[in-house]
């Protein structure tokens, strides 16, 4: 098993999650440091759209809009969206 990837891994299986901010580019520092923030608070998050939006061009049929999500669980929403808040 993979460090780190266990916790996102059981996420993608919930059915709760809610998209808590999206962003057009996985070189977005802002990208990062919520990824980083989240981690070190203890939530547990999932990427969504990551690799598509990446490789943008090489899939004919996906969209160029398609961005890149970070969702977490419903219960933590609220943290979460002061996390992001809180990133200037």
């Amino acid at each position: 098993m993979i460090s780190g990837w266990n916790n996102k891994i059981k996420l993608t299986y919930m059915n709760n999650a809610v998209t808590i901010a999206t962003f057009t580019s996985n070189f977005d520092m802002k990208f990062f440091l919520f990824k980083e923030m989240l981690d070190e608070a203890g939530i547990k998050y999932m990427v969504v759209n990551e690799i598509t939006s990446t490789v943008d061009g090489v899939y004919a049929g996906s969209p160029s809009n398609m961005g890149i999500e970070i969702r977490v669980l419903e219960e933590n929403a609220d943290a979460a969206v002061e996390i992001y808040n809180s990133i200037k």
